[in-house]
């Protein structure tokens, strides 16, 4: 889920755990009055990805991932593109 996507509560109740990027981050938007109904945190994707806590522990847990904080889709997408640029030898340096 990204920041302004609209998910219905009955929806996000049917996870079965419910991460996010950011906490802090979306605790500070919970208190400016967005998501005001969504499931316990379960964990920061970066908890999930280092060990400390538990993702899918079988196929029929349902997860969710809230992601706002640190733009993480973004920096997956970009660093496959430049991969991909770069194979295939395309692509315009910008000068900063």
């Amino acid at each position: 889920m990204d920041f302004d996507s609209y998910w219905h509560p009955d929806a996000l109740h049917e996870s079965s755990k419910f991460c996010t990027d950011d906490i802090p981050q979306l605790e500070y938007y919970r208190r400016l009055g967005y998501f005001q109904d969504i499931p316990p945190i379960h964990a920061e994707l970066g908890e999930l990805v280092t060990g400390k806590k538990r993702g899918r522990e079988n196929s029929q847990e349902r997860t969710f991932a809230c992601n706002l904080g640190i733009a993480l889709e973004d920096v997956a997408t970009g660093s496959l593109i430049y991969a991909r640029a770069l194979e295939q030898g395309t692509g315009t340096w910008l000068p900063l």
